[in-house]
């Protein structure tokens, strides 16, 4: 069965961003090692979840990276993974998909939708962001792993990643990246 695998840059107190979705703070420790890692990652995959905050603004950005042949090559396979892979979005607005090759709004409710993608064949579905999906997943338990990018700052305010949860997470691995941002690996092992 493929696992669903979550990708989340976190702050030492926990939180996945700023109190209006903020960002910025982890940008500024993005390292060549740590692009190396998630480009890694991403080619255990072949399906990405998103949900629509986090889509809206991934897809203008790959799409277009994907055509800019002047940075290094890593960048740009990299684009072409994100923009060649299935794309899944979740959302209770958006009417369509459009703009991002390979991607498509979710048809089911979110639970049939996983499960029918776990059991299908293929690699690791992988989510980037998206805090609400990721959190509906979670308390779904349908999240396998969870690869926290834990950086090396707090924030005063922000959107707890883990709000309302309760797992039991297995340790399962750790890479330290020059910049100090620690990836912390941890399998998913349901309550009982």
């Amino acid at each position: 069965m493929r696992k669903v695998i979550v990708s989340m840059n976190v702050t030492l107190n926990g939180c996945m961003a700023g109190p209006n979705g903020e960002l910025d703070w982890h940008y500024t420790r993005w390292g060549d090692d740590m692009a190396r890692a998630t480009s890694m990652q991403l080619g255990q995959a072949d399906t990405i979840l998103l949900g629509r905050v986090t889509y809206q603004a991934m897809a203008g950005y790959w799409a277009v990276k994907a055509r800019d042949q002047s940075g290094p090559r890593e960048d740009v396979d990299f684009a072409d993974m994100m923009n060649s892979y299935t794309k899944i979005v979740f959302s209770k607005t958006l009417v369509k998909a459009g703009g991002w090759q390979n991607t498509r709004l979710a048809k089911r409710n979110i639970a049939r939708e996983v499960m029918e993608l776990k059991h299908s064949p293929g690699r690791d579905i992988i989510i980037y962001g998206s805090g609400k999906l990721v959190a509906a997943l979670s308390k779904l338990g349908l999240v396998d792993e969870y690869r926290l990018w834990v950086h090396p700052l707090v924030i005063n305010k922000g959107r707890p990643l883990f709000k309302g949860l309760s797992a039991d997470l297995k340790f399962i691995g750790k890479t330290t990246f020059n910049s100090g941002v620690v990836l912390m690996s941890y399998r998913y092992t349901p309550n009982v």
